[in-house]
């Protein structure tokens, strides 16, 4: 997949979908699959138009709460068939008007053909556009215009902010199903204190960005990916208390024969579960009687035959 910082004439017919695809859920995914499809019923080439950071982040009218870090968000997409990745800084079209955005950018520069998004999409200077206008726009030139219906779960459409709100309460199972996918977190490791070795639970750590959304601080039964290999864990978002961190950090014991040193590595760790919140225990011992205690609830109740 071709990765574009800013838009750039474009020879070849396109079809186009357009949005913010923030953690690409399975609402984002039936857009992008549809596109896709059409794409190659009609040979033209599947294109991603979207931002590097939510509009509202980049105005300072919400906090920067990423599901994903451009990284997977370009794989995910790869691996959905687009051909075509146009990840654009907002504030460099945050003044473009709508009728612009879609005659100038979409149109002239993008060479598109047929346009795909969300029922709820909004564009154009001051988010001034519909997919009402969007349509106009487009039929009065010549272009298809497809605006996908919302996918529900239970009573209520499948949004990132649902699935944020989901992740920051521990109700993973949930937001897995709405992402289509494990959440994931994936930075690289950092030394650690090394208390967890000396009780026999060595693990490795992870910084948290604050630019992603944060998990309910608490134990988590997870899977952390090693160069490529999938291992069983468990794993602690939080701050440490019982050694007297003040941090947030994702701390995590893989529960398989493992003894690489891996520091200095990229590792990628799902979470699956939420077993329990984070708490301080009186000494190192206590607590790794806890994470024996969590790791025999988390086979019992086969979290992880749920994700096979």
């Amino acid at each position: 997949m071709q990765i574009f910082k800013t838009t750039e004439p474009q020879t070849q017919p396109s079809c186009v979908a357009v949005g913010c695809f923030d953690g690409i859920h399975i609402g984002h995914q039936k857009i992008i699959k549809s596109m896709c499809l059409y794409s190659k019923e009609n040979n033209l080439e599947s294109t991603v138009f979207t931002f590097t950071a939510s509009p509202a982040s980049v105005l300072g009218k919400a906090p920067r709460r990423a599901l994903m870090s451009q990284d997977e968000k370009a794989k995910t997409l790869e691996n959905l068939g687009v051909e075509k990745c146009f990840s654009i800084d907002f504030l460099s079209i945050r003044n473009t008007s709508p009728e612009d955005y879609v005659n100038n950018i979409l149109i002239k520069e993008l060479n598109a053909k047929a346009v795909f998004c969300g029922f709820n999409y909004r564009f154009g200077k001051n988010a001034g556009g519909s997919t009402e206008l969007l349509k106009k726009i487009c039929d009065e030139n010549g272009i298809k215009t497809f605006i996908c219906e919302p996918v529900c779960y239970g009573s209520s459409t499948v949004s990132s902010s649902r699935i944020r709100t989901l992740i920051e309460n521990g109700k993973m199972l949930t937001a897995n199903r709405l992402l289509g996918k494990p959440f994931s977190v994936e930075e690289v490791i950092v030394e650690g204190l090394h208390n967890g070795r000396t009780v026999g639970v060595p693990t490795i750590n992870q910084n948290l960005s604050s630019d992603f959304v944060t998990p309910r601080l608490g134990v988590y039964a997870s899977y952390a990916y090693v160069e490529g290999k999938r291992y069983k864990a468990i794993t602690n978002v939080g701050t440490r208390p019982t050694v007297g961190g003040a941090q947030k950090n994702i701390e995590t014991h893989i529960l398989e024969d493992f003894s690489d040193e891996i520091y200095g590595k990229l590792v990628r760790t799902e979470l699956l579960y939420f077993v329990r919140d984070e708490r301080k225990f009186s000494d190192l011992t206590k607590l790794s009687e806890q994470i024996k205690r969590d790791v025999d609830y988390i086979y019992k109740h086969g979290v992880f035959q749920r994700y096979n």
